[in-house]
C-alpha cells in the first residue's frame, strides 16, 4: 500500500519507527490499523487519498472555514486537485488539533500522539487481543448507563465550553473500553465562533446521545439541553 510506505518514510525521517500490525476498520474516508510506534501499541488512522475521496458530505461542517489565501479558497471551491488536497490537509489537521485541545482539557477521548502526512497516531483502545467495541454494539447495565451518560455529557460540555461541537456524535462514534466511553472521530468538528449552525449541530448531537441512552435509563432532553445554555 503506497500510503503505508509514505508514512513509514516520513516517520523514519522524523526519527520514529512504525510497524503496521493489523486492520481494525476500513472506511471510505479513512482506515484504522493497530501499529507499533517506537515500540508502543497504538492505533493509526490513515486517510484515503484525496483523489479517491468524496468530500460532498464535508461541506456543511466547513461553513465559515477561513483560508489564508484567496487562491486556496478558490481552489477548494472549484474542487480541483490542489483544492482537494488542501481540503484533505485541513480535515486531518483539524482532527489532530481538536484531539490535542480536548484531551488536554480533560475530555474522555483517545490520546493524540503524532500526526504524519495523512495519518494520525492515537491511543489504542484495546490491547494485543481485544479492540474496544462501539457503544452501539454494547449492552449496558443501568448503573453503567448512568455513569456512561454523565461521562459523555461532561466531555460534550467540555467541547462546548471550548467553542467546539463534535458535529457527528452518536453511539457509532463512541468506543466502550474498560467501562468508560471514549468519543472518537473529530475531523468534522465545528468551531462555534465561525460556524453559522453550531447550535443546530449541538442539538443534533445531544438528541442522538439521549436517544441511545433512553434504551437503558430515563433521560429528559430539555434538561440535558439546558446545561449548555
Amino acid at each position: 500500500m503506497e500510503e503505508f510506505q509514505i508514512i513509514l518514510d516520513c516517520a523514519k525521517k522524523l526519527g520514529h519507527t512504525v510497524e503496521i500490525l493489523s486492520s481494525i476498520k476500513s472506511g471510505k474516508e479513512a482506515s484504522v490499523f493497530s501499529a507499533l510506534l517506537d515500540g508502543r501499541l497504538v492505533a493509526v488512522k490513515i486517510y484515503t487519498n484525496p483523489e479517491e475521496r468524496a468530500f460532498q458530505n464535508s461541506n456543511p461542517y466547513l461553513a465559515g472555514k477561513f483560508y489564508k489565501r484567496a487562491s486556496e479558497e478558490r481552489a477548494v471551491g472549484k474542487g480541483n486537485t490542489f483544492g482537494r488536497r488542501l481540503k484533505q490537509d485541513s480535515w486531518i489537521t483539524r482532527e489532530f488539533f481538536m484531539l490535542q485541545k480536548l484531551h488536554k482539557a480533560g475530555a474522555v477521548i483517545p490520546e493524540p500522539i503524532l500526526h504524519i502526512e495523512n495519518a494520525l497516531f492515537l491511543e489504542l483502545l484495546g490491547d494485543d487481543e481485544v479492540i474496544a467495541n462501539r457503544l452501539i454494539d454494547t449492552v449496558l447495565s443501568g448503573e453503567e448507563a448512568v455513569l456512561a451518560f454523565q461521562s459523555v455529557l461532561k466531555s460534550t460540555k467540555i467541547f462546548w465550553d471550548l467553542g467546539i461541537v463534535h458535529g457527528d456524535l452518536s453511539p457509532y462514534n463512541i468506543l466502550w473500553w474498560k467501562s468508560q466511553p471514549y468519543i472518537i472521530d473529530f475531523p468534522q468538528a465545528i468551531d462555534v465562533r465561525t460556524h453559522p449552525d453550531a447550535r443546530v449541530f449541538l442539538e443534533r448531537d445531544l438528541k442522538n446521545i439521549v436517544k441511545y441512552f433512553r434504551k437503558f435509563i430515563t433521560v429528559d432532553f430539555e434538561e440535558v439541553l439546558s446545561r449548555f445554555l
